[in-house]
């Protein structure tokens, strides 16, 4: 609810107040014509106070519903860093395989999930394409190594 019955009350609020008084109607809380009397005073509302009157004898009214946040998936973020973390560490061998594999991994996740969409597409594929060179050098560090003896 708003904290103050000044508000103004939105086309979206007096809908709200209709759903609710349609169950209360459908739980046997009003009768058709008290349903059909509140109707016509929740759509002349101008304010939350307003329509609190209405249904100040009914059970509470849900909660509104708050708009959802669009999260940013992190995981084109870290396949981009553990790939590009790869590169440097394919010189320790192990390291940049596992920061590799990770990377790959992450991305592939995030372009097969939500976080496959947009401009994050880009970091993931970035992140796939830095972790498979990551592998791939590290690779070639250790048979480098394995051979110098």
């Amino acid at each position: 609810m708003y904290p103050s019955p000044s508000f103004r009350a939105s086309d979206a609020d007096r809908e709200a107040v209709v759903a609710h008084l349609g169950t209360c109607l459908s739980e046997g809380r009003l009768s058709l014509s008290e349903f059909d009397a509140l109707t016509r005073h929740t759509y002349a509302a101008r304010t939350w106070g307003e329509l609190l009157r209405i249904v100040r004898d009914l059970p509470p009214l849900p909660a509104p519903a708050q708009p959802k946040a669009d999260p940013q998936p992190v995981a084109p973020v870290l396949a981009l860093v553990f790939g590009i973390f790869s590169l440097p560490a394919a010189a320790c061998g192990p390291v940049g395989v596992i920061a590799g594999i990770v990377a790959v991994v992450l991305g592939v996740v995030a372009l097969l999930g939500a976080g496959g969409a947009g401009n994050r597409r880009g970091l993931a594929i970035a992140g796939v394409l830095c972790g498979t060179f990551g592998i791939l050098f590290s690779i070639a560090m250790v048979i480098l190594y394995a051979t110098v003896d």
